[in-house]
């Protein structure tokens, strides 16, 4: 029993000190209001939102089209129900997998999802899609992450540098809704 207390106490010190150290040493400019750590890419597509909410809602034709990510076991977007995702990095490679649970959507303007490792203290991410309607065959495609619990804070740097692996996939959804 006091092995495990002087472990706990190990363990927690390391955190304090981690986090103390890294925020002398990290540019927060991505820091939302709420001591959550964001991450925000977008594109403007020539099309519908109707046709862009079509492509990225399909997630059986994902392999089609896009080279970054693999949604499977959701494809009729039912809320509050997991589902399975891959993220490949640019040579194809599995960078990360983990199971994800779709927690809002509102058809043609947004779906939202979001992971929880343990409990929100230790890490959760929320990922947003984002449609927002420029003209009637113009819109901005938005991917929005919020960080959030000691693992995010702690990574955040390299959970970033994994996500800049999504501008591909908004490129890809560019070209793909604006051929078809």
């Amino acid at each position: 029993m006091k092995l495990r207390k002087i472990i706990i106490h190990l363990f927690l010190a390391f955190l304090i000190l981690g986090c103390s150290s890294k925020a002398a040493s990290i540019n927060l400019e991505n820091k939302n209001n709420d001591n959550t750590y964001g991450y925000i890419i977008s594109v403007d597509i020539e099309a519908s939102k109707e046709k862009v909410w079509n492509i990225i809602t399909d997630f059986k034709n994902y392999p089609k089209w896009n080279s970054v990510l693999k949604m499977e076991n959701n494809n009729n977007l039912e809320l509050k129900k997991n589902f399975f995702i891959t993220i490949f990095d640019e040579k194809g490679s599995i960078e990360d997998n983990f199971k994800a649970l779709l927690i809002d959507k509102k058809k043609y303007t947004y779906f939202i999802a979001s992971q929880t490792l343990l409990s929100s203290y230790f890490f959760k991410a929320t990922h947003q899609f984002l449609i927002e309607e420029i003209s009637h065959n113009k819109v901005r495609f938005t991917q929005k992450w919020k960080l959030e619990g000691v693992v995010g804070y702690l990574f955040e740097d390299m959970i970033f540098d994994v996500l800049k692996l999504f501008k591909t996939m908004n490129l890809e959804l560019k070209e793909k809704a604006e051929k078809s």
